[in-house]
């Protein structure tokens, strides 16, 4: 994963300062250029600026330009060689279209934002804005829960042995490596469900988990030599207490997930089970849309489908 230009959205709060501040540091680590962006929506604005008070609303969007230069300074993003300020933009509209509409424009390779953030994007909650973004973003997704943890220490990915799966595991590894610094305790995490382990009529519980490990290491074999140093971890118990309690345990401060193509990209590779460890995790989250030619394929898919 190249990073070269990166877009943070932020609400303009103290609260988004951390956010911005992870951008940064994603920025200073990588030589990328930062957009920062605060999209204002039009029902924040006061009623009498709804109303059609041009000079009203004047005064306010000069405000917002002011708020939005003062957070570049006092976050360190002003300080960066590659700062200009006409990469500070200001828009009003539908949050999470404008949002995307700057990342396809300026070719973005990341998208950094809250878990839950106004202005920018407005309540980032899997279901709303923040579903949307994740599923129609361009490029990885980076949620920054805490610029305290970043780069990370820390590192979990799990995985489900699928394409996609292992799309999102080269580039989370890219990125890890793009960011340098000394290298994160990285975990690769695979868990088997006891359902399968009690389903099997062909095989006992313990060659169920030999094959499981077997698979995992012939998956990870393929991708080839890793540009970071990992260790894989092989659970038998239900994928979505398992992941998030190896987040809390582990102390992780970056999990990297990969988004699933079917049905228009609504649902995680993990389907239900990323997307609550995306509500849910604590730290900060990493998240991989499918590869461009996959996109096309379901798309084309999608086309047929109608069709028929």
């Amino acid at each position: 994963m190249s990073l070269q230009t990166i877009v943070v959205g932020t609400s303009l709060s103290a609260v988004s300062d951390g956010i911005v501040r992870t951008g940064v540091a994603v920025a200073r680590a990588t030589g990328a250029a930062v957009w920062l962006v605060h999209v204002c929506a039009p029902a924040a604005l006061p009623p009498e600026i709804r109303k059609g008070d041009s000079r009203r609303l004047g005064q306010q969007l000069e405000s917002l330009r002011a708020a939005l230069a003062e957070q570049a300074r006092r976050t360190g993003l002003a300080d960066l060689p590659a700062f200009h300020a006409d990469r500070l933009r200001l828009m009003v509209g539908t949050p999470a279209r404008e949002i995307l509409a700057l990342a396809d424009s300026v070719k973005a390779d990341l998208l950094v934002t809250g878990p839950v953030e106004g202005g920018a994007l407005h309540h980032v909650q899997l279901g709303t804005t923040a579903d949307e973004v994740i599923r129609k973003t361009p490029c990885p997704v980076l949620l920054a829960r805490s610029h305290t943890d970043f780069p990370p220490s820390r590192v979990e990915i799990p995985v489900d042995l699928s394409p996609l799966s292992a799309h999102a595991f080269r580039q989370g590894l890219a990125f890890l490596a793009g960011i340098g610094g000394p290298p994160a305790r990285t975990e690769v995490f695979f868990a088997l469900s006891p359902l399968e382990l009690e389903g099997s009529l062909q095989f006992s519980p313990d060659q169920l988990k030999r094959m499981a490990a077997e698979e995992l290491d012939r998956f990870l074999a393929a991708e080839g030599p890793s540009p970071v140093p990992y260790r894989r971890q092989i659970t038998t118990d239900f994928p979505r207490g398992a992941i998030l309690t190896a987040l809390e345990d582990r102390q992780v401060e970056l999990v990297i997930l990969g988004t699933h193509g079917r049905g228009g990209f609504k649902r995680l590779i993990l389907g239900s089970i990323a997307s609550e460890v995306v509500r849910y995790a604590r730290c900060n989250v990493l998240v991989v849309p499918p590869p461009p030619v996959y996109v096309a394929l379901a798309a084309r898919n999608r086309a047929r489908e109608a069709q028929a």
